[in-house]
């Protein structure tokens, strides 16, 4: 999975206190791992099924004493388990990661929008359930808070969709839903040949403006959370905007070009947010 918003954790900011920095290496991790089975050239698609499905049954039932030789899944999960009893995160959420995972052994192609927003709701909709969980929010008290974090983790997932497309045919992967394509008069034959056509880059456009309304629809967020959280957050959909304004500037030609933000871009990103 090249896009998971688990690659968004916010795993070395100056924003996230350091006593919580260990739960969210501890999710990072698990959501790593899991993200390395699937992306393996070296293994068959059962072969990766069968080991993400090994990843779920771990969470419900692990013993240190079965990996004695395998340190790296004794250490992912005894750190990992240690997060979820302490802060009591929902087991479901990192389930869900796995889910995901799965899909991209199986699922290359999306029919549609409503697909598309399916597939983020497993893939990037978690990690901002579970950072809401670190920092002590809670699904009971803070319905409205897990919501508007969905918006925003689907729309930065999509932004990183249309920054990579180019990357991803590369690992046979299209997020760029068939419906789309034909309402823009474009073809997936085009697409594989990697023709950027005046359709091509209408419809990058529609996919763009309809990701900013999802950063939109996310955004008072920002308004509800309180200390480094909230910078963290307002600096993410920055980051995410900025990218779709990149994609704009170059005309939306992400099949010729690949958008980076810059580390100067990235300062000036963390600046506005605290200030």
């Amino acid at each position: 999975m090249t896009k998971s918003n688990y690659e968004n954790f916010p795993v070395a900011s100056y924003f996230i206190p350091k006593k919580k920095r260990k739960y969210i290496y501890s999710i990072y991790a698990f959501a790593r791992t899991g993200d390395n089975i699937a992306d393996s050239v070296y293994l068959k698609p059962q072969e990766k099924l069968g080991k993400l499905e090994q990843m779920a049954e771990l969470l419900n039932d692990f013993d240190e004493t079965m990996f004695k030789d395998d340190l790296h899944f004794r250490n992912i999960y005894t750190a990992l388990l240690d997060t979820i009893n302490t802060l009591h995160i929902n087991k479901d959420d990192l389930l869900n990661l796995l889910k995901a995972f799965s899909q991209d052994c199986e699922k290359s192609r999306y029919d549609n929008w409503e697909e598309l927003l399916e597939y983020s709701k497993y893939s990037a909709n978690p990690v901002g359930r579970l950072v809401l969980q670190i920092f002590g929010y809670s699904y009971e008290k803070n319905k409205e808070m897990f919501i508007l974090s969905d918006y925003v983790c689907t729309a930065l997932q999509l932004a990183n969709f249309w920054q990579d497309v180019s990357r991803d045919l590369k690992m046979n992967r299209i997020y760029i839903p068939f419906d789309e394509m034909k309402k823009c008069g474009y073809s997936i034959e085009q697409l594989l040949e990697r023709i950027e056509s005046d359709n091509f880059k209408k419809l990058i456009g529609k996919l763009v403006d309809d990701t900013y309304m999802l950063f939109q629809k996310g955004k008072p967020l920002t308004k509800m959370l309180k200390g480094r959280l909230r910078i963290e957050i307002k600096a993410i959909i920055a980051g995410g905007t900025a990218i779709l304004k990149m994609i704009e500037k170059m005309n939306y030609k992400v099949l010729s070009r690949r958008v980076k933000i810059s580390s100067y871009q990235k300062i000036l990103i963390g600046v506005k947010a605290i200030f």
